[in-house]
């Protein structure tokens, strides 16, 4: 683009400076000519009046231009005398511009004289002297306009390259500047994509038209990244409703292999804190979008449990205190050994659980608060699954009252100590 302007712009100056020649050399003849007329009427009135010696005076008063010259000729051409430049001693006149002149004619005219190599401008006037004609001719050279016509151009030819170039180099300077905005843009508009929809587009402080089409290609992004969130919001609302019904047929599942006897424990000796730990890792995300602190703390407790069915219990106790815990509220899980159990607790800041509701709560599909269904409490089989898992272990569960808050209790026994090797180990010795 840049290029394209500077060939146009060349193409114009070289129209302007011919135009400028041209010009320039039609004023300065012009100025030859409008001095040549009065010149030569007032060599032709001085003839009049004082006759042929008068003439070179005259001429020489009159004529003060540059290699100007000067002839009185006869009719038939025959020269009575001259002044000036050395081609006034050749005929200047043709006979035909003699007749002409003695006729009234005087116009101006070009014509390379003699054997000179320049032009002249001249005009020839009819006299009368005491009953004899004469023709004054006075010529002018234009050799002085050709010089000055020419350094004019040798200017041009030198200012004309070097506007040309000033304006190049000043036009990609302001092109650059000026697209300098667009170029951001571009690489921004490059970097946006699906996870970085809230980047926008510089906007400058001018109020020029790329200013405004980053203010629109931003109300364009806002509106993208409004549609983007909504259709993140309603995936995730079919996730979590996909989960849910995950969860619930889990559930159902888990009860039937427990009514079946076929749950199918696996026992081994797990860590209750590592277990409890994992879960609370599991559920941060659940829990910061809430606005509910989850804390873990305790030693590490081993115990002789299947680690995904306690685990599957510990997740239920910990996802009911996240539902009922307010806003800016805190979950606690804490291990404990008391002798050959383990004990785990999960404490929140919610509503808490009625003594008379407590023995009810580990029921299937009980409900502490009648008016929350599936959508906003769960399935309702969450306490009672763990519940099942729980005695399945050979412990049980419970719930223990304060004065706000709930705090559920999972207790199963601890691992058995390792046997000693030692040969006679662990047998008593009898007195004698």
């Amino acid at each position: 683009m840049t290029a394209w302007y500077v060939g146009l712009l060349a193409v114009i100056i070289a129209a302007l400076g011919a135009f400028l020649v041209v010009r320039l050399r039609a004023d300065l003849t012009g100025a030859v000519d409008d001095g040549l007329r009065p010149a030569a009427a007032q060599i032709r009135d001085d003839v009049r009046v004082e006759g042929v010696p008068e003439f070179r005076d005259s001429a020489r008063t009159v004529l003060k231009g540059e290699r100007a010259a000067g002839q009185l000729v006869t009719p038939d051409g025959t020269i009575r005398a001259t002044f000036g430049d050395a081609v006034a001693n050749r005929p200047m006149a043709v006979p035909r511009e003699l007749a002409a002149a003695l006729a009234g004619d005087q116009p101006v005219r070009s014509r390379t004289l003699g054997s000179s190599r320049d032009d002249y401008r001249l005009t020839a006037l009819g006299v009368k002297h005491r009953g004899e004609s004469y023709v004054i001719v006075a010529a002018q050279s234009l050799e002085p306009i050709d010089r000055s016509v020419g350094r004019v151009v040798k200017l041009l030819l030198l200012a004309g390259p070097a506007a040309l170039l000033a304006t190049a180099l000043g036009g990609w300077w302001l092109a650059r500047r000026s697209l300098r905005p667009i170029e951001e843009i571009t690489s921004t508009a490059e970097a946006i994509g699906v996870d970085l929809l809230e980047e926008r587009l510089p906007v400058s402080r001018s109020n020029d038209e790329v200013a405004h089409l980053a203010r629109t290609l931003n109300t364009m992004l806002d509106r993208i990244q409004h549609g983007v969130d909504e259709q993140r919001d309603v995936l995730l609302s079919a996730r979590e409703e996909v989960d849910r019904m995950s969860r619930t047929v889990g559930d159902l599942l888990t009860l039937v292999a427990v009514d079946g006897n076929v749950l199918g424990l696996r026992l081994e000796d797990v860590d209750l804190a590592e277990l409890a730990e994992a879960v609370a890792v599991s559920l941060g995300s659940v829990a910061r979008r809430r606005g509910v602190t989850v804390r873990r703390h305790g030693p590490a407790v081993a115990v002789l449990a299947d680690p995904v069915r306690l685990s599957h219990a510990i997740r239920n106790l910990v996802e009911n205190a996240l539902d009922f815990s307010p806003q800016g509220g805190l979950v606690q899980i804490t291990t404990s050994r008391a002798d050959t159990t383990g004990r785990l607790v999960v404490e929140d800041d919610g509503p808490g659980v009625p003594a008379a509701l407590r023995e009810r709560i580990f029921d299937r599909f009980f409900r502490v608060d009648p008016s929350r269904n599936r959508a906003t409490g769960g399935s309702g089989l969450g306490l009672a699954i763990t519940r099942e898992i729980v005695e399945a272990l050979g412990g049980r569960v419970h719930t223990e009252g304060r004065e706000r808050g709930s705090d559920f209790v999972i207790e199963v026994p601890c691992a058995l100590p390792a046997p000693d090797p030692r040969p006679g180990a662990g047998v008593g010795l009898l007195a004698s």
